[in-house]
């Protein structure tokens, strides 16, 4: 009995140890991106590095939350720092309009964008019903915008 209890307990630990040992990573991760940022140009093509870098971050963090339902105090930050660079407001709504149709997943759901006229884009801004807000990042991969000093993260669901 004593040996199954101290298998458990040191099995326990490493698991401990693991998921802090995670964390630190994100948040080294996240801290390098940021120093690098503060470092550059800070043109557009920094910008575009430096969010899809966060990304990155917030999409394995939401994934971990899809997971195991625990919530990451890093989101809060990479949230707030995302939320600090939206795409300029002279971006291509065009190309960003095309990027957007398809099935995004968010951390609770997945929406569909179609070419209807439900949504659309103007310089940088999503406007869909009575929701608008600069658009942060849209590529093949993630779409993140803001609204109402909320910054909503979305991965592209791959059929």
């Amino acid at each position: 009995m004593r040996t199954f209890s101290t298998f458990l307990i040191g099995s326990v630990l490493v698991i401990l140890a693991v998921k802090l040992s995670a964390a630190e990573e994100d948040r080294r991760e996240f801290e390098t991106a940021k120093a690098e940022y503060e470092q550059s140009s800070r043109d557009e093509s920094a910008r575009i590095t430096y969010v899809t870098k966060l990304a990155h971050i917030a999409d394995r963090l939401v994934s971990q939350y899809r997971r195991s339902g625990e919530r990451n105090e890093l989101m809060r930050p990479i949230n707030s720092e995302l939320g600090k660079h939206p795409a300029p407001k002279d971006v291509d709504s065009k190309k960003l309009t095309q990027l957007l149709v398809g099935k995004w997943k968010s951390p609770r759901r997945t929406y569909v964008y179609r070419a209807d006229g439900n949504w659309r884009i103007e310089g940088n801004q999503l406007i869909q019903g009575d929701l608008s807000g600069p658009i942060i990042l849209l590529n093949q991969d993630y779409f993140i915008y803001s609204s109402q000093g909320s910054v909503f993260f979305h991965s592209r669901v791959k059929e």
